[in-house]
């Protein structure tokens, strides 16, 4: 009941925002970009779209309203209520993984047309969003301003890039199979063309496996550096 009313709120929120307005204005500018794109590369352009769509939406837009919602004060009655943190990051996660779902979707039918595998693919968007917006709250947390959280989220994300060289064919490692982002490149392949079950569920074992893991960090992150500092700020009235 009480993850509902968190998740109502953060819709209504991002939607007062214009985060939705924002979203749509850059799904037009990936269309006109893709209608310039070779057809010999277009369908590798529009995997990396895709990869880099719920990534960018979930590490930037998160920290851009948990920062916004701190400026507003929001953080102070929120949590005096029976919220609970992991309501709160599961909330955020879901929210934007709804938006990142059908932004992913949007661009993908009107260039392309329905995925052939359109489970793995829709699987592959949400778990990519959840985990980058975990790991973009577990960093905002710690910091007060834009600026710090930039830096600092473009180091913490750094590795999670390094799948893409191999896609490019520009550099491939065993050790790219201990990241996520990898699982998700597998899946995200299932929009063009039909995936094996080994890589189905390595792909799917993987993400939620950092899911897990970064759920916890941000969970820490957030009552250490937010909840702490509020009752600090409390005691100090």
């Amino acid at each position: 009941m009480r993850f509902r009313a968190v998740f109502a709120f953060d819709i209504r929120f991002q939607w007062r925002h214009g985060f939705y307005w924002v979203y749509i204005v850059v799904c037009a500018f990936y269309l006109v970009l893709l209608h310039f794109i070779p057809d010999g590369y277009r369908e590798k352009v529009i995997i990396l779209l895709t990869f880099s769509d719920p990534s960018a939406l979930g590490l930037i837009l998160a920290g851009g309203i948990v920062l916004l919602e701190k400026d507003q004060g929001i953080h102070d009655p929120l949590f005096v209520t029976p919220i609970r943190v992991r309501e709160y990051l599961l909330s955020k996660a879901g929210s934007l993984s709804v938006l990142s779902l059908s932004a992913a979707w949007g661009i993908h039918v009107a260039a392309s047309g329905i995925p052939v595998s359109p489970l793995a693919f829709s699987v592959g968007i949400v778990l990519t969003s959840s985990l980058m917006t975990l790991l973009s709250i577990g960093v905002v947390a710690r910091c007060q301003t834009i600026n710090s959280f930039i830096l600092l989220s473009q180091a913490y994300a750094l590795p999670f890039v390094l799948p893409l060289l191999g896609y490019l064919n520009i550099w491939n490692s065993g050790l790219f199979l201990a990241l996520p982002t990898e699982g998700t490149l597998r899946l995200l392949n299932g929009a063009f063309s039909a995936i094996s079950i080994t890589d189905y569920l390595y792909s799917i074992g993987i993400l939620l496996i950092w899911n897990v893991v970064v759920f916890v960090w941000a969970k820490r992150s957030c009552e250490h550096h937010v909840l702490m500092s509020l009752d600090r700020g409390g005691a100090g009235e």
